[in-house]
């Protein structure tokens, strides 16, 4: 936090718009970086079920106006041991214009090749400040088949300022499902420098399986 104020004391004041960045939530937003730009998104969470803390990071590289690719690593700083490394890709088909949906294309794995995922995203502008998306997809996850769901609101308050709320869930023909629903806020402090902080749980079982999270997304151009 304090290399965020000190970057906020020396950013401009101008030219605000709130970032285009795939944290905080469940579901990855349909949109491509810029090409030849790098973005890192960076956040911890505190899980109520582990009783523990993760920190998650992900490395965007613009390749092409509808093509990026990424570098993905999940720290279990109780465990580090059951940390996670990867690497995806994300394509964007249909890019929403005049308040059309988008549509992207999101795969992911690990470097073993032993979990991995493929995700269709979809974002639609409904109004100026208010807005929605969805996703759906297929993960390999612990020698586990599952299906994914996600939906989606979210509002901004000013260029900014913005609120989410989402539903996810996970879905596998021999289990039980899990569903769960998060929300949070994301404020743009400088032009490329964007925190965020949420919380979400089961809404089955609320008081044993929530998280909170806070972070950071920054892009180099």
């Amino acid at each position: 936090m304090k290399y965020a104020v000190f970057l906020v004391m020396f950013f401009p004041v101008f030219h605000f718009a709130q970032m285009e960045t795939d944290r905080p939530g469940e579901g990855t937003a349909s949109t491509i970086i810029s090409p030849k730009s790098i973005q890192l998104e960076s956040g911890i969470i505190y899980n109520r079920s582990t009783k523990g803390f993760t920190s998650d990071h992900l490395l965007r590289f613009g390749v092409a106006e509808r093509w990026e690719v990424r570098l993905t690593t999940i720290q279990d700083l109780s465990n580090p041991a059951e940390s996670t490394y990867g690497f995806s890709s994300k394509y964007n088909f249909l890019k929403g214009e005049d308040k059309a949906p988008s549509l992207t294309l999101i795969a992911d794995s690990d470097f073993k090749f032993e979990n991995y995922s493929i995700i269709l995203a979809s974002d639609k502008q409904l109004t100026e400040n208010f807005g929605s998306s969805a996703g759906i997809g297929y993960l390999k996850e612990e020698m586990k088949d599952y299906y994914f769901l996600s939906f989606g609101l979210d509002y901004s308050f000013t260029d900014r300022l913005a609120v989410f709320t989402e539903y996810y869930g996970y879905f596998n023909s021999n289990l039980s499902p899990e569903h769960g629903v998060d929300f949070g806020i994301t404020y743009l402090a400088a032009p490329r420098l964007q925190l965020d902080i949420s919380a979400g749980s089961n809404p089955q079982n609320i008081s044993a399986e929530y998280y909170l999270s806070t972070g950071i997304s920054y892009q180099f151009k």
